[in-house]
């Protein structure tokens, strides 16, 4: 299950680039779906553990993947690696949904830059944990309404 606290938390790691840079493991980029987060949030492929192409950078080391990649790698390979989702992008969403069907995650949201579009459907179906109330999300419109609520200061 995904839980998130919405607005800013301090304990939360937002220099994701620098935390995944210096812990990250080359062993990491053998897992079928680290390669899937790449591919997907980057539009790129593992060639090895040190060679990713991408189709606008060239041949990269893994140190030059994007901040979204990053934080899903690290949310995937580590137990309890605690962000804020500001670092990614709406390309990270359904992976984020997907590692949630599978694992506990625990993050923060202090904007507005995710709105889980695909939650409630019929391949994302688990509902996400407003660590603020207790209360569950089950759909978009659940989402956005709570985003709101917490993040956008409408809370009565």
């Amino acid at each position: 299950m995904l839980s998130i606290f919405f607005g800013y938390d301090e304990n939360a790691v937002l220099s994701v680039d620098t935390y995944f840079n210096n812990t990250y493991d080359e062993a990491w980029l053998d897992d079928p779906f680290v390669r899937k987060i790449i591919e997907i949030v980057d539009g790129s492929e593992v060639q090895d553990r040190q060679c990713i192409l991408s189709g606008v950078l060239g041949q990269i080391p893994p140190e030059r993947l994007s901040g979204g990649a990053k934080a899903l790698i690290l949310m995937y390979e580590e137990e309890d690696f605690y962000t804020d989702l500001i670092v990614c992008g709406a390309n990270c969403e359904s992976l984020i949904l997907d590692m949630a069907q599978q694992k506990d995650i625990s993050c923060s949201l202090s904007g507005y830059d995710i709105s889980f579009e695909k939650l409630g459907d019929a391949e994302h179906s688990v509902p996400i944990r407003c660590e603020n109330d207790g209360s569950l999300m089950k759909t978009h419109d659940d989402f956005v309404l709570k985003m709101l609520e917490y993040v956008g200061g409408m809370r009565a």
